[in-house]
């Protein structure tokens, strides 16, 4: 028996410490909707967008950073005699993620929460959303902090004997089922908290708007060695 554990630790960070022409923004759709801000002394993936002071003043100010503040992976690595058992956990905190599936769907009232009341108010939930729109971004601002199971695999290696009846040609062979993006545990009600609609970008990432969804993927592998 042979039982391999390794796990891995990144966090990134940055800051802009010179920036020769006036803050602006780049990436998104406007403050409205959320935007990324390139401004010194800040980080280069700070989301910033409108809100409402407490006087009822309008400012645009941070209202989140697309940076995680850390992954990590777990990876199992199994075998017990002919058998193997390996999977992989991959394990994000942090990041926020610009929501404007939501807004769509706002939009046309058919976000599965829309209809949702709220208690002490005439209000749904939907309806209470959108009518901050264009005022406060943080209404389809979202967290991005996820738990995936990315890999399973299982395999058998054929013994000697069998192989050399069904090929003898070959020494050694191995069978596989391996399946990727099996589990996702997130609080994020879009459909994958690692979207980006434009790509991947180290600016202007998670952005989600109605993008495709992720696919389940499994894969039955023969390996042969001669």
């Amino acid at each position: 028996m042979n039982w391999l554990l390794r796990t891995t630790f990144a966090a990134n960070r940055s800051e802009i410490t010179e920036l020769p022409v006036p803050a602006f923004e780049t990436g998104g759709f406007g403050v409205a909707l959320g935007a990324f801000r390139i401004e010194e002394g800040q980080s280069a993936t700070q989301i910033v967008g409108n809100d409402t002071l407490s006087d009822g003043s309008s400012v645009v100010r941070k209202l989140g950073d697309a940076n995680p503040d850390f992954r990590m992976g777990f990876n199992s690595d199994f075998t017990w005699k002919r058998l193997g058992f390996r999977f992989l956990v991959e394990w994000q905190k942090g990041s926020d993620i610009i929501n404007l599936t939501t807004l769509l769907y706002d939009f046309g009232q058919v976000t599965k929460d829309y209809a949702e009341p709220i208690a002490g108010s005439d209000e749904t939930v939907g309806e209470r959303r959108l009518a901050g729109f264009g005022v406060r971004t943080a209404n389809y601002l979202e967290d991005a902090s996820y738990v995936k199971l990315r890999e399973v695999a299982v395999s058998y290696d054929l013994p000697r004997t069998l192989l050399t009846n069904l090929w003898g040609g070959a020494r050694t062979a191995r069978v596989s089922l391996s399946g990727r993006n099996l589990l996702t545990s997130a609080s994020y009600s879009g459909l994958d908290p690692e979207v980006s609609n434009f790509g991947n970008q180290a600016v202007a990432r998670n952005i989600d708007v109605t993008p495709y969804p992720p696919s389940r993927q499994f894969y039955l592998t023969f390996e042969f060695g001669f």
